[in-house]
């Protein structure tokens, strides 16, 4: 504060009124009181942006087809039909059973159904000349028809102690060797169609409505780094899963190559692509009681407008609100700031971001 010293003999004598006039205006400006000045503030121009980002989630790899091999009757392994690893067709015989009974039980049955079949042709031979009733004919029919049912259950009882492909693919490790005595709950192998691997991944429910069937996917795996799978989705679950709220989805990758193996981890990344939005620099978002938003200054006063953040990325924020792109918003200089008050601009950032210090 400047200080003013008047002579002590002016102020001792009576002061006139040009005297005290002249002494208010020497004095004035120590005493009178300054406006507040304008707040400086540091400005960047929001921009344009369209809200496109890839999207990288883990998955989890599956066969097309897929299963694990049990006997439908227990029993002792007579034959191993496949080595590991080995591609085999639909229908190919993987296992054998000891089945020397059955076949047995079969060509009894055999033998009863030709036996059956002649007495009906024999009783069938005499229809009509009072020989035989006709009673005993009917009987002669069910016999056979009930040995016939019998012929087909021994054939199919053979027929379980062989384990067949139920469709191409590849065996896994065997788990059997002749000799073994096993049951219906003994895992024989495995095996697994892999001309296509899915992959099975989530996202989050936000992109649902980006994500279509047919859309292309790009997956890594570690196993082969720097190689990239690409695939498209296949699946979409009809549920969102009301706890983690996100939706499990499928894609298909061609393993021409045959190089994926069921149960691999993969990285899915999914182009996802989205609406014009306003972008604005992180420094520029702010918060509230009422939510969030940030200072504009428009025709030289601060103007609060609510922007809702969508996504960050390289220092600036996406924002859906009433904020237009070509405004100026203020990234530094936000603590003295008030609704409708004047600013003054002192520096502009750009549509660069700025760090924090």
């Amino acid at each position: 504060m400047r200080l003013i010293f008047c002579e002590a003999d002016t102020l001792l004598n009576p002061l006139s009124t040009r005297t005290l006039a002249a002494f208010l205006i020497a004095c004035g400006p120590t005493f009178a009181q300054t406006p507040a000045a304008a707040p400086p503030v540091i400005v960047a121009t929001s921009t344009q942006a369209q809200d496109d980002f890839v999207l990288t989630v883990p998955g989890s790899g599956t066969a097309r087809q897929s299963v694990v091999l049990f006997p439908a009757v227990p029993g002792e392994v007579a034959e191993v039909g496949f080595r590991p690893g080995q591609t085999v067709r639909a229908g190919q015989v993987l296992l054998r059973l000891e089945d020397r009974a059955q076949r047995l039980a079969a060509d009894l049955a055999s033998a009863r159904v030709d036996a059956a079949r002649a007495l009906t042709l024999r009783h069938e031979g005499t229809r009509g000349t009072g020989a035989v009733p006709e009673s005993v004919v009917d009987e002669a029919r069910a016999a056979l028809r009930l040995a016939e049912i019998e012929l087909a259950q021994a054939r199919e009882a053979v027929a379980d102690r062989v384990v067949r492909a139920p469709f191409g693919g590849v065996v896994g490790l065997a788990a059997v060797e002749r000799g073994d005595r096993i049951s219906t709950e003994t895992a024989l192998t495995t095996l697994d169609d892999r001309r296509v691997l899915f992959i099975d991944f989530e996202i989050p429910e936000p992109y649902l409505g980006r994500v279509k069937i047919g859309q292309a996917v790009v997956a890594a795996n570690p196993a082969y780094p720097g190689r990239a799978f690409k695939g498209r989705v296949a699946e979409i679950d009809s549920r969102i899963d009301p706890v983690s709220r996100n939706v499990r989805m499928r894609a298909a990758v061609p393993n021409t190559d045959d190089v994926l193996r069921p149960g691999m981890s993969f990285q899915v990344q999914l182009d996802l692509t989205g609406e014009a939005r306003v972008s604005v620099p992180e420094l520029a978002l702010q918060w509230d009681r009422d939510g969030p938003f940030v200072w504009v200054v428009r025709d030289d006063r601060s103007a609060r407008v609510p922007a809702r953040p969508l996504r960050r990325a390289e220092g600036r924020v996406l924002v859906d609100g009433e904020l237009k792109p070509g405004e100026s918003v203020v990234v530094e200089g936000v603590q003295r700031l008030r609704e409708g008050i004047a600013v003054r601009v002192i520096g502009n950032g750009g549509g660069a971001a700025r760090t924090r210090p």
